[in-house]
């Protein structure tokens, strides 16, 4: 037998005294190292710091904006077998957040606990305090300005006032980011050229006092899809008129010159229908307000939906009466039609002075038998006594250029008549 066989031999017989010996020497030695080393330091690293804002903070609306992901290590002291075995995930730490009652930069302590109760003690925290900032979380609410900035628009086509829906949003965030929010633009997604009104979808871009953009992650939207509104109008020229009323059935009224400033309007309409509208009527003005040296201003009002782009409000219309002048004539051409039957119907008046106006040529020439002066009673509820009623005025001839200004009454008396009478 060789050598390392009888080795191998003698292990094999003795195996069982071999472990008892080994079991033996290793209990001395820990009885040992206890009665002789009561005591061991152990170092702990990595222990994240967990934070939770006091009632105060949540109150007030007060958050920690640094940096929290920080973590503290620690040394131990403790018995050998008390502290083997313990690490990060044995302790918890916490930031001390009692001295913080407003904004600012505040230095609080690290507190660190056991999770698993063990005879043991912290006997140093690095870092023993933590350097946070404070900032207050508030909310405000900011218009939405609505912009296309790459749609591009054919001739003849104009882009009313772009919108924004919805035309505010609430920004939610730090106070110190809050405070430097300038404006909010939600920019449409629409690139091209377009001649219709679109609804369409957009992006939207926070930018602070100094132009510069804000882009921060902290700050919550209370809207994060805007829809912008693109009004396409289709625009033309358009002449300006207006009509008259109360024209005498026989008066030229192309015999009256005028001047009408401005002569056109331009015109936005947000359809096609502008294609079937060749001039704007602006109104109506009854002939018998005409005056010598009299400018006439008439409100510009337009349709739904149209858009003034001239930016006229009014119209100012000036009559060319230079060759014009105005007399007086006192007619006692009166009569009255469609009297009822059940009453006397008698007129009290017997003159009336009319204001005539036209070329001053043409007004020499009238006389006060030329003018009729008619008061039709049809539909005039009459009363047992004297009463106004109105009159119509006309001038005797055909295609007159002269008129009759302001408006007149006559009196009349009516008596009801008995059931004989009728």
């Amino acid at each position: 037998m060789n050598f390392f066989e009888k080795i191998g031999s003698n292990f094999k017989s003795n195996l069982k005294n071999i472990l008892i010996s080994f079991a033996i020497a290793l209990g001395a030695w820990f009885f040992v190292s206890i009665q002789i080393f009561p005591t061991v330091e152990e170092s702990v690293k990595n222990i994240p710091i967990e934070v939770q804002p006091t009632e105060y903070m949540i109150q007030n609306n007060l958050q920690i904006v640094s940096a929290l992901d920080q973590t503290v290590n620690i040394r131990i002291e403790g018995k050998r077998f008390d502290i083997s075995g313990a690490d990060a995930d044995s302790f918890y730490a916490s930031l001390d957040l009692s001295s913080v009652r407003s904004e600012g930069v505040f230095t609080v302590p690290v507190n660190v606990s056991q999770k698993i109760e063990r005879e043991c003690e912290i006997i140093d925290t690095d870092p023993l305090a933590i350097t946070v900032e404070i900032d207050k979380i508030i909310s405000r609410e900011f218009e939405v300005t609505a912009t296309a900035p790459s749609i591009s628009l054919p001739d003849g086509y104009y882009v009313g006032d772009i919108t924004a829906t919805p035309a505010t949003i609430t920004v939610t965030g730090s106070s110190s980011v809050i405070e430097k929010i300038d404006r909010i633009e939600a920019r449409s997604a629409y690139n091209g050229a377009i001649s219709e009104s679109h609804d369409t979808q957009s992006e939207i871009f926070i930018y602070g006092t100094n132009g510069a953009r804000i882009v921060d992650d902290e700050l919550t939207l209370s809207s994060e899809h805007v829809s912008v509104t693109i009004p396409v109008y289709k625009q033309k020229v358009l002449p300006l008129t207006f009509s008259y009323a109360n024209v005498p059935s026989n008066f030229d009224i192309d015999s009256l010159k005028y001047r009408i400033q401005p002569s056109t309007l331009t015109v936005a309409a947000p359809d096609g229908s502008i294609d079937f509208i060749s001039e704007l009527d602006i109104g109506t003005i009854d002939i018998s307000d005409i005056r010598l040296d009299q400018i006439v201003s008439v409100p510009i009002a337009l349709p739904e939906g149209y858009k003034n782009l001239s930016g006229n409000n009014t119209a100012r219309i000036e009559w060319d009466l230079d060759a014009y002048g105005k007399l007086d004539f006192t007619t006692s051409n009166i009569a009255i039609k469609n009297a009822p039957d059940n009453y006397d119907v008698s007129l009290i008046t017997n003159e009336v002075v009319i204001s005539v106006m036209g070329p001053s040529e043409l007004l020499s020439a009238l006389a006060p038998a030329d003018i009729y002066v008619t008061a039709d009673l049809l539909g005039v509820t009459l009363r047992d006594g004297a009463q106004d009623v109105a009159v119509t005025v006309r001038i005797r001839g055909n295609d007159l250029k002269c008129w009759t200004t302001g408006s007149y009454k006559v009196t009349i008396n009516a008596a009801p008549r008995t059931a004989e009478e009728e």
